[in-house]
C-alpha cells in the first residue's frame, strides 16, 4: 500500500565512473511504489559515458554535472542545494531499493513527526549472503555491530540508521546543519558526522527494517581496500571532534587490541567468519595509520 504522498522526496544520488550499477540503482529508484519524488543524479566528474546513460535511458532523472572530482560529499550538498523536496533521501550508486523504500520512509515522518531522519539497512543480495564470506562479514557488522534488526528503533547517534546508502533527512535540517561536511576526502566518515551534528542539536533518527541491496563485487581486493578507506575516513573524523590526529602510541595499541581479539572472535563467529574480521580490522587500521602518516607530512610542510 502506497504511503500517502504529502510529501515530496528528493532522491540525491551522487556519482563516480559507475555508469552500470547506477544504471541498475537508478532501474530501482524510478520505480518506487510511492508517486510524489524527484530523482536527482549529481555526476562527480565521471568519464565513462554515465551522462549518455542518464539521457538515453532514464530522461526524468534530474541529471547535474561537475566537472572535476570533488568526493561524495560535495556531490550530495549539491543535489541538496537544487531539491525540491520537502525529504531529502540518498543512496549510492552501486545499491537497489526495494520497491517500497521511499513509501516505508514517509510513513516513518507521519508516524513520528518529530525525527529528523528516516533509514533503513544496507546488504548484500541474498545469493551472496550465503556464498561470499565478505558479504557475511557486511551482514554480520550491520546486524550484530549496528543493531540493525527486525524491529524499528528511535534514538540518537546510537540508532543503526544513518549510512547515506539508505538514509534520508528533512532538509530543513540539512540546511541547518550545513550539509555534508566537504573537508572529508573519502566516501567514509562523511555520514557518520553528518549524523553526529545532527544529533547534537537534540533531534531524534528513526531506523526502519528495510533493506536495500548491495551491488558491489565482494572481491578480496575491494573488501580490503574499503576497510582501508573506512580507516582513513575515522582519522579524519577524530581530528575533526577530538581536534587532534591519533598519536603514534594509540595506533599501536589499537593494533595489538584488534589481535588480541582474535581467539574470542574464533570462538564467536567461527573459523571462516573471523579471519575475514582480522582482515577487515588490519585493513582500517593500515588505513588509520597511512592517513595519520599522510596528514601529519602536510602539516609538517606548512
Amino acid at each position: 500500500m502506497e504511503a500517502r504522498p504529502h510529501f515530496l522526496v528528493s532522491v540525491v544520488i551522487p556519482t563516480y565512473n559507475r555508469r552500470d550499477t547506477l544504471q541498475q540503482c537508478l532501474a530501482s529508484v524510478t520505480h518506487q511504489t510511492y508517486s510524489n519524488y524527484e530523482v536527482i543524479v549529481v555526476d562527480d566528474g565521471s568519464t565513462d559515458s554515465t551522462d549518455e546513460m542518464i539521457r538515453w535511458r532514464f530522461p526524468d532523472v534530474r541529471y547535474i554535472r561537475q566537472r572535476t572530482n570533488h568526493g561524495p560529499a560535495a556531490a550530495r550538498n549539491l543535489g541538496i542545494e537544487v531539491a525540491r523536496g520537502e525529504i531529502v533521501a540518498f543512496t549510492d550508486d552501486d545499491c537497489q531499493l526495494p520497491p517500497e523504500f521511499l513509501s516505508r520512509i514517509v510513513e516513518g515522518y507521519y508516524r513520528y513527526p518529530e525525527v529528523a531522519g528516516v533509514g533503513g539497512f544496507l546488504e548484500a543480495p541474498e545469493e551472496l549472503l550465503r556464498s561470499n564470506p565478505f558479504a557475511r562479514f557486511e551482514a554480520y557488522v550491520t546486524h550484530q555491530v549496528y543493531r540493525a534488526g527486525l524491529q524499528e528503533y528511535l534514538g540518537g547517534f546510537e540508532c543503526p540508521a544513518g549510512g547515506t546508502n539508505s538514509m534520508s533527512y528533512k532538509k530543513s535540517v540539512l540546511v541547518e546543519v550545513g550539509g555534508f561536511d566537504e573537508s572529508f576526502p573519502y566516501a567514509a566518515g562523511e555520514d557518520a558526522d553528518l549524523k553526529w551534528r545532527v544529533v547534537q542539536r537534540g533531534y531524534q533518527l528513526l531506523y526502519i527494517p528495510v533493506k536495500v541491496t548491495h551491488l558491489q563485487s565482494y572481491t578480496l581486493k575491494s573488501f580490503l581496500k574499503q576497510q582501508e578507506r573506512h580507516g582513513r575516513g575515522v582519522v579524519h573524523f577524530e581530528r575533526k571532534w577530538l581536534g587532534r590526529l591519533p598519536p603514534a602510541t594509540r595506533l599501536y595499541l589499537r593494533l595489538l587490541s584488534r589481535l588480541a581479539r582474535t581467539i574470542p572472535r574464533v570462538l564467536e563467529q567461527g573459523i571462516e567468519l573471523s579471519i575475514v574480521s582480522l582482515l577487515a580490522e588490519t585493513s582500517d587500521w593500515k588505513g588509520q595509520w597511512l592517513e595519520t602518516k599522510r596528514l601529519r607530512a602536510a602539516q609538517s610542510k606548512q
